[in-house]
């Protein structure tokens, strides 16, 4: 069955869709396809603030995909941005030159800790850090699930729609 023909049957439901066809959505759809409609979600004002997607998604993340996304938030941030936010845990890890946040250390944070990092991340680098969190999931499409309903269906229409353009 085509990208669009399942994007219709879910979206033409009236229920949540099965985790097999949003399998068959991520593996069918383009990596640019995915990422902005995951990225139109997540600016949504119908879903959830970001910090609180991301920290459920981090929950159900394995610890390297825990690392990748950490890291992916940090990047960005100036030298001590991250000193007195969730504990100071990451403190050091700010910017592309500093040293990667490991799996290991990952596991060791919350997500409670996370929402504090992507707050943080969202005041430092407006828009960026919603196309640095849609690439990530455009890269690990196995977390696409861990959306949540809302959101997870605003992605979705936001690819039928941009397909059927």
């Amino acid at each position: 069955m085509a990208l669009l023909d399942v994007l219709q049957q879910i979206i033409g439901s009236a229920t949540a869709p099965d985790p097999k066809q949003i399998d068959a959505v991520t593996r069918e759809a383009s990596r640019d396809e995915l990422k902005s409609g995951v990225g139109e979600a997540l600016r949504s004002k119908e879903t959830p603030q970001l910090a609180q997607i991301v920290a459920d998604m981090f929950e159900k993340a394995s610890p390297e995909q825990r690392a990748a996304i950490l890291n992916s938030l940090t990047e960005k941030l100036g030298p001590g941005a991250l000193a007195g936010v969730a504990g100071g845990v990451l403190a050091g890890h700010e910017g592309a030159t500093t040293p990667a946040v490991t799996a290991d250390k990952a596991t060791q944070i919350t997500p409670a800790q996370v929402r504090d990092v992507v707050t943080t991340a969202r005041t430092a680098d407006e828009p960026g850090v919603f196309d640095r969190v849609s690439d990530f999931y455009s890269q690990h499409p196995d977390l696409v699930k861990t959306l949540g309903a809302g959101a997870l269906m605003i992605a979705l229409a936001r690819m039928k729609q941009n397909l059927g353009r």
